[in-house]
């Protein structure tokens, strides 16, 4: 007998008791004891006269989706889950909600599902509209499904640096499951967080969307933030003003951080916006995006301070930080960066030493690939005395001071 036969067997009361005496909690970022979660649900449909719908699904504000994995791997798992759920919220009705780009994966669920009484569909989880649903985790579908084919056991699901989804035990600690030993920072979750406060176990940073990714020295925390929000930006659906307004104004100071345009203010700034946001918000999207930038800036502002004060990126990511020249003192004059140049930026011809335009020079390295003698470097830092104007390959000299 299935997982889904044996809850309706035995009752909406007795797979509530089973589910309390499991101690099975939401999953996700609304992280509280399950039948506490769906009691306050039946309470909030039943006060404004509303019937009752079990929606699972994803958090608003997942934009790695890496929990999608238990849906491929195992989908009539999830969706017998999705029907329990139903079954302990006094429902009949069940939605199991994918993102808006999944529409083949729901495509390949409706006919199994339909047995089960689970509508699959695509869409952003409208907070207001569901305001008197029972919203519950993809991974809590998991987790009750588990619980009614009498395998269940308490974790957390964490991806470590894009691997495999696994449920380890919360107590794990961090640093057991990441080579931190090269660490600039790691991403837990919706936090940026350092290594040593990696000594912590899941259960006390709890990855809410199942990421822990490790940064290095070769990665820019600016530029890792940057992309981040605009992740969530082009995911939210814009219809809260402090999120919507809030991600753009976020996303619009670390660009400008990065394009070396950045101010000393925008800490304060971000600090104002983003918890605004947390409090402001009603839905995952601007609660938890708004801790990306909140952290990196709280957490690493030598970071900031490199790139708004000093005009360096020290990972060497950010290209408004880098130059990129040609050494006169090896140059050839052969034309192979010419001839790869997207932008035609570079000034040459046989014998004479090539020159880069460094204003419409677009820091792609192409060149860099190409010269055979090795005599274009890329720097953060300062660049040689270089000609203003064509010389002829080993006329040039530096200027003595």
């Amino acid at each position: 007998m299935g997982a889904y036969a044996k809850a309706k067997e035995l009752g909406r009361e007795a797979v509530l008791e089973k589910i309390d005496s499991l101690g099975i909690c939401e999953t996700g970022v609304y992280r509280e004891k399950m039948t506490d979660h769906l009691k306050a649900a039946e309470e909030a449909a039943a006060k404004e006269g509303e019937e009752l719908c079990l929606v699972a699904a994803l958090n608003n504000a997942d934009t790695d989706c890496v929990f999608l994995e238990l849906v491929k791997k195992d989908p009539e798992k999830i969706i017998e889950g999705c029907a329990i759920a139903a079954i302990a919220a006094g429902t009949e009705k069940a939605a199991l909600v994918l993102p808006e780009k999944e529409e083949e994966l729901a495509a390949s669920l409706r006919e199994k599902a339909a047995p089960y009484g689970v509508e699959v569909r695509n869409e952003f989880i409208n907070i207001r509209r569901n305001a008197c649903n029972a919203l519950i985790h993809l991974a809590a579908c998991a987790d009750l499904a588990d619980a009614f084919n009498d395998c269940y056991v308490p974790g957390i699901y964490v991806s470590v640096n894009g691997g495999e989804l696994q449920k380890l035990p919360e107590e794990k600690k961090i640093s057991e499951l990441a080579d931190l030993s090269e660490a600039k920072a790691v991403q837990v979750g919706y936090r940026y967080f350092t290594a040593e406060e990696c000594e912590a176990s899941l259960g006390q940073l709890y990855p809410a969307n199942g990421m822990i990714r490790v940064l290095t020295q070769k990665d820019c925390i600016v530029d890792d933030t940057q992309k981040k929000l605009h992740q969530s930006r082009t995911q939210s659906c814009g219809k809260c003003v402090f999120c919507r307004e809030g991600l753009i104004q976020l996303e619009f100071m670390q660009t400008e951080i990065t394009a070396g345009r950045g101010k000393g203010e925008f800490a304060d700034l971000t600090k104002e916006i983003g918890e605004a946001m947390c409090y402001s918000t009603p839905c995952s999207m601007g609660q938890q995006c708004a801790g990306i930038a909140l952290s990196a800036m709280g957490k690493f502002p030598d970071e900031y301070e490199a790139h708004i004060k000093k005009k360096s990126c020290p990972a060497g990511v950010c290209k408004a930080f880098i130059r990129i020249y040609v050494d006169p003192s090896d140059c050839t004059g052969c034309g192979d960066c010419l001839d790869v140049c997207p932008k035609n930026c570079i000034e040459g011809k046989p014998k004479y030493i090539h020159m880069i335009d460094e204003i419409d020079c677009d820091r792609c390295g192409k060149c860099v690939e190409a010269c055979e003698e090795e005599c274009i470097h890329i720097t953060t830092g300062k660049v040689p005395k270089l000609p203003d104007r064509l010389t002829k390959v080993g006329k040039f000299k530096k200027k003595r001071h």
